[in-house]
């Protein structure tokens, strides 16, 4: 592990990750600081911890629409394959 130092919202957080992972992370806080602007823009608000809520928020909400998706993508074709096998069971 490698801790590493990011920056959101004017402060700097320590962060232990992979070599593999570190730049995932950096975009991430990245993403964080861009959606952060835009809240602030969009909404006139400038309170860090404010926008910081907005962002965890927002990005809670895109992974339980993600998790929904593939969950059903998956299920899907899960369903696929056990109607496959079963044409195939009974021929």
């Amino acid at each position: 592990m490698t801790n590493i130092k990011v920056n959101i919202s004017g402060r700097e957080y320590p962060v232990n990750v992979t070599p593999e992972t570190e730049a995932a992370m950096r975009k991430a806080a990245d993403q964080v600081n861009d959606q952060a602007k835009k809240f602030k823009t969009a909404y006139a608000i400038t309170d860090p911890r404010d926008l910081l809520a907005m962002c965890a928020l927002q990005l809670a909400y895109q992974n339980l629409e993600y998790t929904d998706t593939y969950s059903e993508s998956v299920e899907s074709k899960l369903d696929a394959i056990e109607t496959a096998l079963d044409i195939k069971e009974h021929t």
